[in-house]
């Protein structure tokens, strides 16, 4: 799995995971304090010969939505799901997928406004697509690992944008009476950019 175009996104985790990251000060950084961050995508096509819609956190359920606990300035953990659901030209389900599972994300902030970040997931995945060669939805379920960097962008109040620009994972599914599938995403392009936002919320109480 490890090559040149993926060296990167390794590259940056390590990084960003190492204890030479860059610290702040425990007073002025987010430790201790909570964030959701995420993203909704939502689309309809209609066509003379094509009506279809899809509701997702991204298309093929790619970026999450989480919560996560600043342990300390740089670094973050907790829980996040993703989901994605197509409906075809009759409205009905043509395709649907659900992941629940762990995250963890190591930063460093560059300058006032923006922020590397790396983020590893490990996910529980399960749903519905349609089966060979009936056509009929068969359920599957299986597991996915991912690793992705993301530019953060500082836009104050606590909020953020996140862009992702690469990753790097696995997803392995499998339905009844069938072999296992396995899925692989690796490289910085097009095909593995997401966008998202995100929220910080603190648990400390201020003191004047």
């Amino acid at each position: 799995m490890f090559s040149l175009k993926t060296a990167p996104v390794w590259l940056l985790f390590f990084l960003l995971a190492g204890k030479g990251a860059a610290q702040t000060r425990a007073d002025d950084g987010p430790k201790g304090q909570l964030m959701i961050y995420g993203s909704l995508d939502y689309s309809k096509t209609s066509a003379p010969q094509n009506n279809s819609s899809s509701f997702s956190t991204s298309p093929n359920a790619g970026i999450p939505v989480g919560i996560g606990y600043f342990i300390d300035n740089n670094n973050l953990i907790g829980i996040n799901m993703a989901f994605a659901r197509n409906k075809d030209a009759a409205g009905q389900l043509a395709f649907q997928q659900q992941e629940v599972g762990f995250w963890y994300s190591p930063s460093k902030q560059i300058g006032e406004h923006f922020l590397l970040i790396a983020q590893v997931d490990a996910h529980y995945v399960w749903g519905r697509s349609p089966g060979v060669p009936s056509g009929d939805l068969t359920a599957y379920q299986g597991y996915r690992l991912r690793a992705y960097p993301m530019l953060g962008v500082l836009l104050g109040k606590g909020w953020a944008l996140k862009f992702k620009f690469g990753e790097l994972s696995m997803l392995t599914t499998k339905a009844k009476g069938q072999g296992a599938q396995h899925d692989f995403v690796a490289g910085l392009s097009g095909a593995t950019f997401g966008t998202g936002i995100s929220k910080n919320f603190s648990l400390r109480k201020r003191h004047d």
